[in-house]
């Protein structure tokens, strides 16, 4: 009896056992209850059992038990049937941080002051310029200075002699200048060949002093300053007419215009040329009323093509009028060629006023 009551007082010691052991019983009741019925005839001893709970709380529950049996049997009776609790603990959810979220920062937008547009005056029309019917002509780019001129004495200017010329020159292949000064029936008064083989492929200035004597008193004439390649051939000249004084003094004209009287844009020097046409295209100053002439000579002298270019007169706008030719020509092989630009006088006095050379290669 004395253990029934020690297992009893530690089972109340805690609350928490007297509600299990409440749970228990009242489990065993009623499976009591539902189970095979007693027999009438076999009575079990009644026992009563009385708990008396002390009054005053403590921190340790002391209980005083006592048990009253009317049954004169002295032996406790002990459970043998072992009860467990069927209670299943609920799964807790733990919060895991997730150390793998990263933070997306989010760009905050800059408002720019936006710029105050001042309205602009309103813009007038513009005038539409109507073509006209006559097409105006574009400059000419200024021609250079001829390159060999005559820089003091102009067209027909009285002279006396000696006559001193100022001119701007280049010797030829043979190194010579020849200075000839012709009267009106195309005979030779002076002729001078002036030796400047030191200074091939040069240009230079020359003041040649020419003497003449006439059995006239003025005759009509002509100075020309030349060179010549080294097949004989022209290479370039200039001239100037006068008015050639036995007596008197000098009334000397100024030259009009110094610039080169003809611009060749094609062929250009050292172009070979096949197929059996030459196509000129140029500039040029008119000298004379008589036309240009275009010949292509051979080194024996022979003229294989040739072609004459008749030019319009100058006028205010433009100094050099364009042209073009074409120069039929015939060789059987290939042929080195002097391409010259001439202009012939159309005074009583014949004779080249002008020309302009250049070397080219004629293929058959």
């Amino acid at each position: 009896m004395g253990i029934i009551k020690r297992v009893f007082h530690q089972l109340f010691q805690n609350r928490r056992n007297f509600s299990m052991i409440w749970i228990v019983f009242l489990i065993f009741v009623n499976s009591g209850c539902t189970g095979q019925q007693p027999n009438p005839e076999t009575n079990l001893p009644e026992t009563i059992i009385t708990i008396f709970d002390s009054p005053t709380s403590s921190n340790t529950l002391a209980a005083t038990q006592e048990i009253i049996s009317t049954d004169p049997i002295t032996e406790p009776i002990v459970p043998t049937e072992n009860i467990s609790s069927s209670y299943t603990p609920e799964p807790t959810l733990t919060f895991t941080p997730d150390l793998s979220a990263t933070t997306t920062l989010t760009p905050t937008i800059t408002l720019t002051p936006t710029r105050t547009i001042i309205p602009s005056r309103t813009p007038y029309p513009t005038r539409t310029i109507r073509p006209s019917r006559t097409p105006i002509p574009t400059n000419t780019p200024t021609p250079s200075l001829a390159f060999f001129r005559i820089n003091n004495i102009g067209p027909f200017s009285f002279v006396t002699s000696p006559i001193r010329p100022e001119a701007i020159v280049s010797p030829g292949e043979d190194g010579l200048i020849i200075v000839e000064l012709m009267g009106e029936d195309g005979r030779t008064i002076t002729k001078e060949n002036i030796n400047y083989q030191s200074y091939l492929g040069r240009r230079f200035g020359i003041a040649p002093e020419v003497s003449f004597e006439l059995e006239r008193v003025s005759e009509y004439g002509r100075l020309s300053i030349y060179t010549k390649d080294r097949y004989s051939r022209m290479l370039a000249l200039t001239s100037v007419d006068l008015l050639l004084l036995q007596l008197g003094s000098n009334k000397i004209t100024p030259p009009k215009d110094l610039t080169e009287p003809y611009i060749i844009r094609r062929p250009a020097p050292g172009d070979t040329i096949q197929g059996g046409v030459i196509v000129v295209q140029g500039l040029a100053r008119i000298l004379s009323a008589s036309p240009i002439i275009i010949e292509c000579i051979d080194p024996d002298g022979n003229i294989v093509g040739d072609a004459t270019v008749e030019v319009e007169a100058p006028n205010q706008i433009l100094s050099h009028i364009p042209f073009e030719a074409y120069i039929p020509y015939s060789v059987d092989e290939s042929t080195n060629i002097r391409f010259t630009v001439r202009q012939e006088s159309a005074s009583r006095l014949p004779g080249t006023l002008y020309l302009y050379s250049f070397e080219i290669t004629l293929e058959p």
